[in-house]
């Protein structure tokens, strides 16, 4: 009973950071304001004339439809994309042997482990009704899906205990005209505005994802308000239960 409420406890403690996670993340949400990329623009000319290239950054959300004129090539799919994650595991068979009443058993199990994983991003624009902005990925929270899975059969004798059936590749990326929402902040980048993450404080949200504003601020609520009724309840029940298992003992 003591050891059930612990676990209770360490979970409430658990539920805790994850609400406030997303607690922080909805504040995050509420208090950068969104522009468009016409004003975003103005904004920058005229910082940058008063104080210089240096003097601007402004933490800003902007929302759009990706362009890139040079974008990457899907290693899988081949699709124009700004971003991708190519991961590639070796699929393979091994026998295992149990003892099951004394007699030993062996059975063959179909496994796989990550052998390469490679990830690629490009500067792109998002174009909105009044213009566009250059987005500088890197570094950016990144919202993917998946663009390309393939097996590739490679079959190998047995060696051992295992013998390699293949490679299956997987290609998660965000393409080419996929509408989006970036909060970052926006900096003078040699002359010209972009979007980039904040050159001073790395910790500072930057985030590139398929969802609207009002999509991640509603499931950044729920979370938030879910993950403390989670909480309260398990630390709750984790201290009368440590309580009762005391008391009982």
């Amino acid at each position: 009973m003591v050891i059930g409420g612990v676990l209770l406890l360490v979970l409430a403690v658990i539920f805790f950071f994850v609400a406030r996670a997303n607690a922080n993340k909805l504040h995050t949400l509420n208090a950068v304001e969104t522009y468009d990329t016409a004003t975003l623009a103005a904004i920058h000319q005229r910082i940058t004339a008063a104080l210089g290239a240096s003097g601007f950054t402004q933490p800003c959300e902007v929302e759009g439809v990706i362009e890139c004129a040079t974008p990457l090539a899907g290693p899988i799919s081949g699709k124009p994309l700004v971003a991708y994650t190519y991961t590639v595991n070796r699929e393979y068979e091994e026998r295992v042997t149990t003892t099951t009443n004394g007699k030993p058993e062996t059975r063959v199990e179909r496994r796989s482990e990550q052998i390469e994983q490679n990830e690629r991003r490009a500067p792109f624009l998002v174009r909105d009704e009044r213009g566009h902005v250059q987005v500088l990925p890197d570094g950016a929270t990144l919202e993917v899906i998946e663009t390309g899975n393939r097996f590739v059969e490679t079959p190998q004798p047995w060696t051992g205990a295992t013998r390699t059936l293949g490679r299956r590749e997987f290609e998660r990326g965000l393409e080419v005209g996929a509408r989006v929402f970036v909060l970052g902040t926006a900096i003078d980048q040699g002359g010209r505005l972009a979007i980039a993450r904040h050159p001073a404080n790395s910790k500072q949200t930057f985030m590139i994802s398929r969802k609207s504003e009002q999509e991640l601020a509603a499931s950044a609520a729920t979370w938030a308000r879910n993950m403390n009724y989670a909480a309260i309840a398990s630390g709750v029940i984790g201290v009368a239960l440590v309580v009762w298992g005391m008391l009982a003992g």
